[in-house]
């Protein structure tokens, strides 16, 4: 029988799952949990060890020796600290060990509780990575649970072999164990592109998948070259976003997902490649988290990055170099399935855009990217704000666009646009640089424009209805009074005055007529075309587009 403290048997499943075999563990109450657990795993062997300092260390000569990492566990409080030599020693050897240390619940941290300290991030710089299992109440944190375990059994496994740290806090009881099994839990391997069998298995799987699909979030424009991109979207579903190295054509894949909303059966892939950063699309998000399908994500460091929840496999590599070994391993798709598949999708993507084109929305922030969009040159460099300016992108843009959408905060998009047009003046490249922008974002960053002399390749559309305009997506929120002016931040600012400030040149658009007046004149020269909407008629144009789908 194992412990009921739920963290702990995910732990020693894992442990298990990635072939750790060899624990050296220390005496104490807080840690007996997990010393049950493991001396009832009878694929763990456990060594014993009262002081904590030789402890660590007889994990690093079992690591030595075995070539695999062992596992030292420790209670709380100071036994933790005493192992810090050995998780020293053995990170600077190359020969990391798995320091688990139980923990008691963070409530008690400063609280003059026994045996309680910050324990989280103790080793220092003497571990690549410190991680804190939650104790689960729900599947969202027994995924988290999970995937922090795997992701520092990962590190220890990575080309530098350093040390890592789980620690585990564990509530009382604890001594109960009434758990007949261990919990079946996902195990995520890395393996590195550059190895010729991980390159040739990868592309096997995919090439006899019935149903396969790659999704790429934010990438630079270059990470991926567009003619590879190309030919390889000809064999097998590509999902990208405006955000995303993509090929030549649209792929509108927010809209597209709310099309098949109610029967998404048909489209779900069985094996799915992510690469790339984060994605604008929720929907894309709830759509990879769905699949039941074997899923691999593409990362240059490693690390996991388990956007979908049900990752398997880390490919350490540059994803210009998967999607090209990919497009050279694939003729065409292999079964009759996968290319009913890829016409599946084709037809969608078809049908969407064709949905979205024929959408006349009327004077709002839709009307102005769509009209932006639509006389978009081929060489210039367009720089959307997050929120509801970059989803705006998502339907219309058909090139790359950048944002930061690291964080994916509402600082700072006018200033890395002003430096990006900066950086192609000093290279003597005068094409055009878009900023599109909401008027949180713009009022908030404003001081971007604070230069000696402001490019004259800058062009600003600001998208100005009095507010985080989103907000109105959230129907909930509306019901609280302070919805309007405290939490959507309603105003009645025009950015004239800051155009006068800095010397930039100004119009306004309040109709349809201006706007095209307006973007006509912002094709023309450095200026900021700022377009007054209603953000209740920018939130219902939305609606009734998608209410369409």
């Amino acid at each position: 029988m194992y412990s009921d403290r739920e963290n702990v048997n995910i732990l020693t499943s894992i442990l298990i799952g990635h072939g750790i075999r060899h624990i050296v563990v220390c005496p104490g109450s807080r840690n007996s949990p997990l010393v049950h657990n493991f001396n009832e795993s009878p694929e763990l062997e456990c060594h014993p060890a009262t002081d904590e300092r030789s402890a660590g260390f007889i994990a690093l000569g079992i690591t030595i020796q075995t070539g695999i990492p062992a596992a030292v566990c420790v209670t709380s409080g100071s036994a933790l600290l005493n192992v810090l030599p050995a998780a020293a020693e053995a990170t600077l050897q190359g020969q990391g060990i798995i320091i688990i240390s139980a923990d008691r619940p963070s409530a008690w941290t400063g609280q003059l509780d026994g045996q309680t300290m910050e324990q989280k991030n103790a080793m220092g710089s003497f571990t690549a990575i410190s991680v804190s299992l939650p104790e689960p109440h729900d599947d969202t944190q027994r995924w988290e649970c999970n995937r922090l375990a795997n992701e520092a059994i990962l590190s220890v496994h990575s080309p530098a072999r350093p040390s890592v740290h789980i620690n585990v806090p564990i509530s009382e009881p604890l001594f109960r164990y009434t758990t007949k099994e261990l919990p079946h839990e996902r195990i995520v391997n890395s393996l590195f592109w550059s190895l010729d069998y991980v390159r040739e298995n990868v592309c096997r799987e995919i090439s006899e998948s019935s149903r396969p699909m790659i999704i790429i979030g934010q990438t630079s424009d270059y990470a991926i070259p567009h003619e590879i991109l190309e030919e390889l979207s000809e064999k097998i579903t590509i999902l990208t976003e405006p955000l995303s190295t993509s090929p030549s054509s649209r792929t509108p894949t927010d809209a597209m997902l709310a099309r098949i909303a109610s029967h998404p059966d048909e489209y779900y892939p069985d094996t799915v490649i992510y690469m790339g950063g984060n994605t604008v699309s929720k929907r894309l998000r709830h759509f990879l988290r769905s699949i039941n399908a074997f899923q691999m994500t593409v990362s240059p460091d490693g690390v996991l990055h388990d956007i979908s929840q049900h990752t398997s496999l880390v490919i350490s590599g540059d994803p210009g170099d998967v999607i090209a070994d990919l497009n050279k391993s694939l003729a065409a798709p292999a079964t009759e399935e996968a290319t009913d598949f890829l016409k599946l999708w084709k037809t969608l993507k078809e049908r969407t855009i064709k949905a979205i084109d024929g959408f006349t929305p009327p004077f709002s922030q839709m009307l102005a990217v769509k009209l932006l969009e639509e006389t978009a040159g081929k060489n210039d460099t367009y720089f959307y704000a997050n929120s509801s300016a970059v989803r705006l992108a998502a339907l219309y843009a058909r090139h790359h666009c950048r944002c930061c959408r690291g964080l994916n905060g509402i600082e700072g998009t006018l200033s890395a646009a002003v430096g990006t047009a900066l950086a192609k003046t000093a290279c003597h490249d005068d094409t055009p640089v878009f900023c599109v922008i909401g008027d949180l974002s713009f009022f908030y960053d404003h001081n971007a424009l604070w230069q000696n002399s402001l490019p004259e390749n800058l062009r600003i559309l600001l998208l100005n209805n009095g507010g985080g305009g989103i907000f109105r997506s959230l129907k909930g929120l509306w019901e609280s009074p302070a919805a309007e002016n405290l939490i959507a931040a309603g105003h009645k600012l025009s950015a004239e005055w800051v155009c006068r400030q800095y010397g930039l040149a100004y119009m306004k658009a309040n109709d349809e007529k201006t706007l095209r007046d307006g973007l006509s004149a912002l094709r023309k020269g450095q200026m900021l075309l700022e377009v007054i909407t209603d953000a209740e008629t920018d939130q219902n144009t939305i609606e009734n587009f998608y209410g369409n789908e």
